[in-house]
């Protein structure tokens, strides 16, 4: 928590991504997060995880040869939500995608990520018609694959309260790093 208290950037998502599955293309989103460079340097034991232990429960899901992702400034990221701003309707790019939930929110306290049960859809109302929700608490680590099913996260109800999570990203050999999208990492963050 403090890392993301101290060094949290501001970034405002505009959904006319070729990720982004919400309604309006010209929506934007404030967010906020830590990349993996400032992981690394303040939090090394987290990154040992993700290139160790967590890399072993990735591959322990997967039939093919999990890897990290090379690009260390992407491959582990704080995705910190306050209040009432929400994470964006969207699909992933790699196909497996790893949780560690930082903070806890009860039902009805917000901060769900939801994912649509229909597959690829359009808009956070389609999602919602038929979805799986995860609750976020402390400790649990969550693998899955979001390339076909649209998710997102909901807005926390308290607005002062925060939202933290380790956003990982694990390859295959069939969907390597190489196929994301080039202009991904600035979508995400601003950064190339």
């Amino acid at each position: 928590m403090d890392v993301a208290l101290r060094f949290a950037q501001r970034k405002t998502l505009v959904t006319r991504h070729s990720t982004s599955r919400e309604a309006r293309t010209d929506l934007e989103l404030p967010t906020q997060g830590v990349g993996g460079d400032r992981l690394r340097a303040e939090v090394p034991w987290l990154a040992l995880l993700y290139d160790t232990a967590f890399l072993d429960f990735a591959q322990a899901i997967s039939t093919e040869r999990v890897s990290t992702m090379s690009d260390e400034r992407f491959a582990i990221a704080l995705n910190i939500q306050s209040g009432a701003d929400r994470y964006e309707c969207h699909v992933d790019t790699n196909p497996i995608e790893g949780l560690l939930y930082v903070t806890t929110h009860r039902e009805g306290e917000g901060g769900e990520l939801v994912v649509s049960n229909l597959g690829e859809v359009h808009s956070i109302e389609v999602v919602d018609r038929d979805a799986s929700v995860v609750e976020p608490k402390a400790g649990h680590l969550l693998f899955f694959d979001g390339r076909y099913h649209s998710h997102y996260v909901r807005p926390l109800a308290d607005p002062t309260a925060l939202r933290v999570v380790v956003a990982m990203n694990y390859y295959v050999p069939s969907c390597a790093e190489l196929k994301r999208p080039l202009d991904l990492n600035r979508h995400l963050t601003g950064h190339d």
